[in-house]
Parts: C-alpha cells; structure tokens; sequence
C-alpha cells in the first residue's frame, strides 16, 4: 500500500500547479473582471481547462492503481496504458480548447473597451 501512495501522492503532485493556477483564474475572472462580452466565454474557457485538471488527477489516481494491483506484471496493464494514453490525449485536446476559448474571450473584452 506504501507503494501506490507514494505513486499517487506523486501523480497528483504534477497536477497540482495547474489547479492551483485554473483555480485562481477561475476566481479571478468571476470576481474581478467586470461584464464585459468575452467575460462568459473565458469564464467557460477556464472552467472546461478546470475540468480536464480534474480529470487528469482522477486518472491518475487510476493509472497508479491499475498499475500496483498488476498481477502478472506488464502483461496485464499493457492493455490499460493504451487507453490511458488515448483518453490523456482527449483531456490535452479539450484543455486546448478551453485555452482558445479564454484567449478568444479576454481578446473580444479588450476590443470592446478599445471601441468604447
């Protein structure tokens, strides 16, 4: 049990700076941004980026424990590791797509106070 502690403990570790930044961008944005037109979609943005975060803390929570329950070594998680591969690039994709949707939001809020 130490070992997939350590593992998980670790795992998570690496995504902790990017929750701990989506966190604070998602509350920085709700407070202290004032109505502006891209307000919602950068909020939408940051959120979504919020939730691959998360997402990517849970399978890594999974990925450490299919790998220490292995019974018969690699063979058994060989089959695992390829999906974790696929889904990881899924949650890169969509976390992609919420980074465009804050840069598209934050650029449409500075065009309108520049034309105001």
């Amino acid at each position: 049990m130490d070992g997939f502690l350590t593992q998980m403990l670790t795992m998570l570790g690496y995504q902790l700076p990017e929750l701990l930044a989506c966190v604070a961008g998602a509350a920085m944005l709700a407070m202290w941004a004032p109505p502006a037109p891209g307000r919602k979609l950068a909020l939408a943005g940051i959120s979504l980026m919020l939730l691959t975060t998360l997402l990517r803390g849970v399978m890594s929570v999974w990925q450490a424990w299919v790998i220490n329950n292995a019974t018969d070594g690699y063979a058994s998680v060989s089959g695992m590791m390829g999906l974790f591969s696929a889904v990881g690039m899924l949650i890169g994709v969509v976390s992609a797509a919420g980074l465009v949707m804050l840069a598209w939001g934050a650029c449409k809020a500075m065009q309108a106070t520049r034309t105001a």
